[in-house]
């Protein structure tokens, strides 16, 4: 089994058997309390005392998910004093192309702190859910608009302010909304732009994804040692923001049966085919023709 599907047989099936069957103590209700009034009619009864879990003929956890359990815990616990600079991280980020430079004036030790704090509760969710860390694609902007839902076109003009030393003029520039869009030939319009996915996003989305699949690379060693599950490395890519290259895929054979054509039936492809031939029709001679009446054999 793959890491991912160990910890999902892990938090999903197994740990949820173990039940803590100490009740939650609470003020005693009256002996006329409205739940054991519908009891007494047979009915059905919640009992809330208790958290709900597996039932009890499913019997107690795997001693492999028990295992399984205190490795999280103790990765857990390292990451959060990682993230808090009281410790060493033990992943290993070396193999990830983390675009760095997109993050622009976000503080990247900022963002690999929140990774790493994040990093054992990813690891629980994604293995509840069966999914991964969502990695989006780059930056993405949108044109800025006007009310009527049509893009503002700006232009840029340029308003002379002097000389220079030199005998150079001088110009102030400033954007305003332009009233006439002119037409192709008019290369001093524009449009802003809007970021609805900026770079800090996108490094923040690309830490979360590398921490979570270091740590299932990590655990993969530390739990070579189960008794009856084999674990194997994570099926996830290492990168899925970088695009992998196409492999060559060799044609699948046909297997459909081959048509069997006569030789005789063959016809030059494009070309009409022949009309049936017409039954043969006898040719009767009116003057030998003769009612059914007075037909002889």
């Amino acid at each position: 089994m793959t890491i991912e599907e160990v910890l999902r047989w892990t938090i999903r099936d197994e740990l949820p058997k173990r039940r803590e069957d100490q009740p939650i103590r609470g003020p005693m209700p009256p002996a006329m309390h409205a739940m054991w009034r519908a009891g007494v009619f047979g009915g059905p009864i919640d009992n809330w005392s208790r958290e709900p879990g597996m039932p009890l003929a499913m019997g107690d956890p795997h001693p492999d998910a028990i295992t399984i359990e205190a490795h999280l815990q103790v990765l857990g616990e390292t990451l959060q004093l990682a993230a808090a600079g009281s410790a060493a991280c033990p992943l290993d980020l070396s193999a990830y192309p983390i675009q760095t430079e997109l993050r622009g004036k976000a503080n990247l030790d900022v963002q690999i702190s929140a990774a790493l704090h994040a990093t054992p509760a990813w690891l629980m969710t994604c293995a509840i859910r069966g999914s991964r860390p969502d990695v989006g694609g780059g930056i993405e902007v949108e044109p800025v608009k006007s009310d009527n839902g049509k893009i503002t076109l700006w232009r840029t003009v340029n308003t002379p302010c002097g000389e220079g030393t030199d005998g150079k003029p001088w110009f102030t520039s400033h954007d305003e909304i332009a009233t006439s869009k002119g037409d192709a030939r008019d290369t001093g319009l524009f449009c802003k732009l809007n970021y609805t996915r900026t770079g800090a996003e996108v490094v923040e989305e690309q830490l979360r994804y590398a921490f979570w699949h270091a740590a299932l690379v990590y655990l993969v060693p530390a739990l070579q040692f189960l008794t009856s599950i084999e674990v194997l490395p994570p099926k996830a890519a290492a990168a899925p923001w970088i695009e992998p290259q196409e492999e060559e895929r060799a044609p699948l054979p046909n297997l459909r049966p081959r048509r069997h054509i006569e030789p005789t039936n063959r016809r030059a492809a494009g070309r009409k085919a022949l009309p049936l031939r017409a039954s043969p029709v006898r040719k009767i001679d009116p003057k030998d023709w003769r009612p059914a009446s007075e037909r002889t054999a």
